[in-house]
């Protein structure tokens, strides 16, 4: 065998003396060496081309291989097939190696083997050795793996001289080989065969017959598949398809169309049928329009979704009033189908037959043109789904008006015909209107929102004041605050408040909220406002908002009192902890009590991240104001939490405490692993 020489290393090895130069070897001299031996090792082992020496001993132990035994010597062989792409030499010896493996003193998975990697390796070389394997019946279905896998003359021809000889499971194996070879000079070999009386074989003849090239034509193999067994006629019509297939990719569409022309008559099952109408609406652009509107026009349903989804697809979109004039004729089903389809074209045709089926009898068909219009529609289509929504018969349709009206284009412009629609809309329709202009984030409709939010009606209250905390923006927010200290239905006080908190939130800066609430509260007089205020306030935490609260909690109002409790309880930080701990201690009633201790205890969890003598003196100061067993549970929870020397000597204190013993065992137990994971 001949050997090249091996390149030198600077034409095929750049790589190796970058690695090993000065600058990396002064880097890390020992790191550097072995990445520039890893590097050539890699590179050797690659150009060097494989001996028949060397695969002598592998091929021998592969021979042995058997279900159990080591697969390592199959592994080896693996890698070194993978790694002779584009080297010839390598290939040629591995082939010889291979072909050893097809004798009759290898085993029979040894065999099996050889002819997958002959599958990427094999050439005509190996065909003698391959033709043995087709003599057994036990052997003939690896070889035909191996012959079908490469188009060969001489493969094919190897494989019609075995077919005579070939039996029952391998005459079908035989067959399929013919088949994958396409070889156009097994034609009559197969066409025989097609008539064969055995079912088996005239399909599997028939299915080859459509793989070969140049092969039958599609009427030749239709008269193959009259002439075959009944129950062969399956493989007629996949034979058919395939030569189609090859017809189309060769660049002859009107020999495919005269195939699918074929498959879609009737008799053929409805699935060709339907695959043959696809096939011709894709193959004849040109007469796809005709083939549509004629499928359309006749009674057999079978064709028409078909034909319906090829509409959106059409080249040029052309004008859609033909399709749209087939609409009142077509099932409910097959109208959504054709909603779909002209959904997807711009043409005014196609928008105004969809409009038109807004208000059709059939809900589904109402549900799907809704869905369209909200797709392909800007403000104009506003009224049309505002009425439909009014008009809506369930559930499901007043979501389809809904989205719709959240997906119409054109931003404000549509964000001002929705809000225009709002004010003149009937009272059940408000608050739908205004879950739509909060789900397009619609900044243009806040005086709509501001003036729903003001009116009588509960449920449009709620719903706007739920999208201006959506939509409101940092200027709005006087105006916001305006609106909940006017509001006539109390029954949706609590959505506003939430809404208008939310809002209060979305201002950066603290002090601006916090002016902003003070000024509006500094103008009302009417206890709910104020009260409603009182409670916006946390949301501006800062010192002047907490002054406001705290004096609130003495007004001579008992309802104004009980707010400013509230607003205290929910504050963010621990600047309210004095004026909570004085309701804490002197409370004017259990439930100030207990939202001033709730509060306490979450502001006290809060600084256990980093705990000092304060923070052990203010749970001191609260398992001193506790009344309950309950209350020292409540306080324990958040006291294990401290990982503080003080903090465990407090819950060890109340471990003779019985009505609480476990919870501070569990504290003691939490405070002195905290402390351990600290130093």
């Amino acid at each position: 065998m001949n050997l090249a020489p091996i390149p030198t290393a600077p034409r095929v090895f750049p790589r190796i003396n970058s690695a090993i130069s000065p600058q990396a070897a002064g880097a890390c001299p020992a790191r550097a060496w072995n990445a520039a031996c890893l590097l050539v090792v890699g590179c050797l082992a690659l150009a060097r081309p494989i001996h028949a020496a060397d695969l002598s001993p592998l091929m021998a132990e592969a021979a042995r291989y058997e279900s159990g035994r080591s697969i390592e010597p199959l592994q080896k062989i693996e890698q070194l097939v993978r790694g002779s792409a584009g080297r010839p030499g390598s290939r040629a010896e591995l082939e010889a190696g291979l072909m050893t493996l097809l004798g009759a003193e290898a085993t029979f998975e040894a065999r099996r083997f050889a002819c997958q990697q002959l599958m990427v390796v094999g050439t005509d070389a190996s065909l003698p050795a391959l033709a043995g394997l087709l003599k057994a019946d036990e052997t003939v279905g690896m070889a035909c793996m191996a012959l079908g896998a490469r188009r060969s003359p001489k493969a094919a021809e190897l494989l019609r001289n075995a077919l005579p000889a070939a039996r029952g499971r391998a005459r079908l194996q035989v067959i399929t080989a013919l088949g994958n070879q396409g070889d156009a000079r097994s034609g009559d070999l197969l066409a025989g065969l097609a008539r064969d009386a055995d079912v088996a074989v005239a399909e599997a003849a028939l299915v080859a017959l459509g793989k070969l090239e140049g092969g039958p034509s599609g009427e030749a193999l239709a008269a193959l598949g009259t002439q075959a067994p009944p129950g062969a006629a399956w493989a007629s019509t996949e034979a058919r398809l395939r030569r189609a297939e090859q017809q189309a990719a060769a660049g002859d569409p009107k020999g495919a169309c005269a195939i699918h022309e074929e498959l879609l008559r009737a008799g053929q099952p409805i699935h060709v049928r339907r695959g043959a109408l696809a096939a011709l609406l894709r193959l004849d652009a040109d007469g796809a329009e005709g083939r549509i509107l004629d499928v359309l026009r006749q009674p057999d349903v079978t064709l028409k979704p078909v034909a319906i989804a090829a509409i959106g697809s059409l080249e040029g979109h052309r004008d859609s009033a033909r399709f749209a004039a087939a609409l009142p004729s077509l099932t409910p089903f097959e109208q959504v189908l054709m909603i779909e389809a002209l959904a997807s074209r711009p043409d005014a045709a196609a928008g105004a037959a969809i409009r038109a089926r807004v208000t059709s009898d059939h809900a589904a068909v109402r549900r799907a043109a809704i869905a369209a219009t909200g797709r392909r529609e800007g403000a104009g289509a506003v009224t049309l789904l505002s009425r439909a929504l009014a008009n809506a018969t369930s559930p499901e349709e007043r979501q389809a008006a809904e989205l719709a009206l959240a997906g119409l284009r054109g931003e404000q412009t549509t964000d001002r015909a929705i809000a225009a629609e709002l004010k003149s809309s009937p009272r059940a329709v408000k608050p739908r209107l205004c879950s739509v202009l909060a789900l397009r984030d619609a900044h243009a409709a806040v005086s709509a929102l501001l003036a729903e939010a003001v009116g009588p009606d509960t449920a449009t209250a709620q719903a706007a004041f739920r999208a201006l905390g959506m939509v409101a923006e940092d200027t709005d927010l006087p105006a916001l605050l305006g609106a909940l200290a006017t509001m006539k239905a109390d029954g949706a006080r609590a959505e506003a408040e939430s809404a208008v908190g939310r809002a209060v939130g979305n201002v950066a800066d603290v002090s601006r909220r916090s002016a902003a609430v003070r000024a509006e509260l500094a103008k009302r007089s009417d206890l709910e406002s104020r009260c409603s205020l009182l409670g916006v306030l946390p949301g501006a935490a800062d010192a002047a908002s907490l002054a406001v609260v705290t004096a609130a909690c003495q007004d001579a109002e008992p309802r104004l009192r009980g707010a400013a409790v509230r607003a205290l309880a929910a504050w963010p930080d621990a600047a309210a902890w004095d004026p909570l701990m004085a309701v804490y201690r002197q409370p004017e009633n259990d439930a100030h009590r207990a939202l001033a201790l709730r509060a306490l205890v979450r502001l006290a969890n809060d600084l256990n991240a980093n705990p000092d003598a304060m923070l052990i003196e203010r749970y001191r100061r609260l398992l001193a104001g506790a009344r309950t067993g309950e209350d020292r549970k409540l306080i324990l929870g958040a006291l294990a939490g401290a990982a503080h020397p003080d903090a465990l000597v407090l819950a060890k204190s109340l471990l003779s405490d019985a009505g609480v013993r476990a919870e501070a065992e569990l504290a003691v137990k939490k405070i002195t692993a905290a402390i351990q994971a600290r130093r």
